[in-house]
């Protein structure tokens, strides 16, 4: 049952990137109406087509936000990765638009866990952050997290890895224990604890069970029909393949992360390792299984022209 008007539109943050366009789609299948915010909307041809309403915004701007708020009671809000000085600014500026325009409430979608400053990871401690701010505010909110997002293995170079070699090879220890995750799911979850009106809780999107390396890419085989191997890639190798990917620097920040995992093992278990269960808001949810996922995206592991989807998380 909606607990939301579904005659207004929900204001969907980041709404061009591959996050937030899983959010709109969600939003469309389950009937409502969506104001997808982005910073270009010439860039939002696929969003325009879909027929949701575009605004543009920047969350830098908060005159921008403002604007693009206006009318609006419910939303799902990202933070774009970045410095915490700007995420905070950002933050900011997103929570006072919403308050000035009177939301009700907010789903926030993150990209991984928070933990309070001081601590190792640096995105971590920038979610805590985020969080700390909305609470603060007063303005309602429920957040949505991932394990780890099973999209990763449609970046180019895990693709060719696992198509041309047989192989995928992510950052992190075959005895690692995942309950893998995806956009899609994550989506969904946020969608349904906006449309069921759940202003509170921590909701943690896994699996529906927990593997090991070798047990995930034998998942993965079976959604392919081919013999897949897992190979941790050395870290340093990962840095480096990402900051050719995409910009110096790069690699340093997204394998920060990878770096806490290895050295903080229960930290690591305790945000990957266990399978979803059943919470408030949530209660009838079913994630999504890794050959299922697979098998699902088939035809997106053979496809050479596919862009980018992003850096893992």
């Amino acid at each position: 049952m909606s607990m939301i008007d579904r005659s207004k539109p929900i204001l969907v943050y980041l709404a061009a990137g591959v996050q937030g366009s899983a959010v709109v789609h969600a939003a469309l299948q389950r009937g409502l109406k969506v104001r997808a915010l982005v910073r270009d909307r010439e860039r939002a041809a696929a969003l325009s087509a879909l027929g949701v309403e575009l605004v543009e915004a920047d969350l830098c701007d908060a005159a921008s936000l403002r604007a693009a708020s206006v009318g609006i009671a419910h939303a799902v809000l990202q933070i774009p990765i970045g410095s915490q000085a700007d995420m905070r600014i950002q933050t900011d500026n997103a929570i006072s638009a919403s308050l000035a325009s009177g939301m009700k409430s907010v789903v926030l979608k993150l990209a991984s866990a928070s933990r309070p400053a001081p601590c190792a990871e640096p995105s971590f401690a920038a979610n805590a952050m985020i969080e700390d701010i909305i609470r603060t505010s007063g303005l309602p909110f429920a957040t949505v997290r991932p394990t780890m997002y099973l999209d990763n293995l449609l970046k180019p170079s895990a693709r060719k890895d696992i198509i041309e070699h047989g192989i995928f090879a992510p950052p992190i220890a075959e005895s690692q224990r995942i309950a893998w995750t995806s956009v899609d799911d994550c989506a969904r979850a946020a969608v349904t604890l906006l449309e069921r009106g759940i202003v509170s809780g921590d909701h943690r999107i896994a699996g529906p069970e927990s593997v090991d390396g070798n047990e995930l890419v034998t998942r993965i085989g079976a959604g392919l029909g081919r013999r897949i191997a897992y190979r941790q890639q050395p870290l340093d190798e990962f840095e480096r393949d990402v900051d050719a990917a995409m910009g110096p620097g790069t690699g340093r920040r997204v394998a920060s992360k990878f770096r806490f995992f290895a050295s903080h093992p229960e930290e690591a278990d305790a945000m990957l390792a266990e399978p979803f269960r059943p919470q408030a808001g949530l209660e009838d949810f079913q994630p999504t299984g890794v050959e299922e996922w697979v098998r699902q995206h088939r035809a997106q592991f053979f496809d050479t022209e596919r862009a980018p989807s992003g850096e893992q998380g």
